[in-house]
């Protein structure tokens, strides 16, 4: 029988991911893994919540690389624990003014962003506990209404869309931004949305995939964190982020939801939150 409880947290060296760790330190009754890629960085993280007396474990984990993937999972079997909690969030961001050409842009945002998560979360579904929660960080980008082309929001948001499909339509779209289609076959102009667009059809998907696990898989736009990928720009801390989205890994309503930084349920396929939620106008 497994001996503890366990939630991880990817990305969790600093801002949004290092709050989440010490959010579920504080509230979440079993061990809690805080992973980053660079280990230093990581170890430097749990020494700061050790001074909290707060007791996170470290763990080098690159979701990137499969290799590592791969002994993260052999570590959680051969410790006989049980995943209850996965939290998703780490991940890239090209700022508008970013100098690398855009198609590195695009294979490199929907690399980490969607492809990595997809491929860490899949490896460890067989570590997560029935009854487990599963949480995406996402963002107001990954609202369906991002995409300008209609055929691709049906695509995207289809019922019937299996993984590989969407695994495909995410290769496309990296293609496209090679051929310098992407605007013209409808995707937009930013990576970072078609990532996080991805990210919540995924989410969708293996919600109704681990129905009968009954296992609770939501994302979350948890606000305009302040944090380094914004270089300090935002409106809300990643103390008050995590609260939200702590809350929906320790006690969520129920799963397939996409809920915004205010706690707010919204419809992944409806009128663009920014505007009735957050009162911005939107060109």
């Amino acid at each position: 029988m497994p001996v503890s409880k366990v939630a991880i947290v990817t990305g969790a060296n600093k801002g949004l991911g290092y709050a989440l760790v010490k959010e579920l330190c504080e509230n979440f009754n079993g061990t809690v893994y805080l992973t980053s890629r660079d280990e230093e960085r990581g170890r430097c993280a749990c020494e700061s919540l050790n001074q909290l007396n707060l007791h996170p474990v470290y763990y080098q984990l690159d979701i990137v690389n499969y290799q590592n993937i791969s002994k993260f999972c052999s570590f959680i079997k051969n410790k006989d624990q049980r995943v209850d909690i996965l939290i998703n969030n780490a991940g890239i961001l090209f700022l508008k003014d970013a100098k690398e050409p855009r198609d590195f842009q695009a294979e490199q945002t929907i690399l980490v962003n969607f492809t990595a998560l997809v491929t860490f979360t899949e490896a460890m579904l067989p570590y997560i506990v029935n009854g487990g929660k599963i949480v995406n960080i996402s963002s107001s980008s990954g609202h369906l209404s991002r995409i300008p082309s209609e055929k691709l929001r049906k695509q995207i948001s289809s019922p019937n869309l299996t993984l590989n499909k969407l695994k495909e339509l995410m290769n496309d779209y990296v293609e496209a931004v090679k051929q310098g289609k992407d605007i013209e076959e409808g995707w937009g102009d930013s990576p970072y949305v078609v990532s996080k667009v991805g990210v919540n059809a995924y989410t969708f998907m293996l919600q109704r995939r681990l129905a009968d696990r009954k296992i609770a898989v939501n994302c979350v736009h948890p606000g305009y964190v302040i944090s380094d990928m914004t270089r300090g720009s935002g409106s809300v801390t990643p103390e008050q982020a995590a609260k939200v989205v702590a809350k929906l890994a320790l006690e969520p309503e129920r799963g397939g939801l996409y809920v915004w930084h205010n706690g707010d349920i919204v419809p992944w396929d409806g009128p663009d939150p920014r505007a009735y939620i957050d009162g911005k106008k939107l060109a």
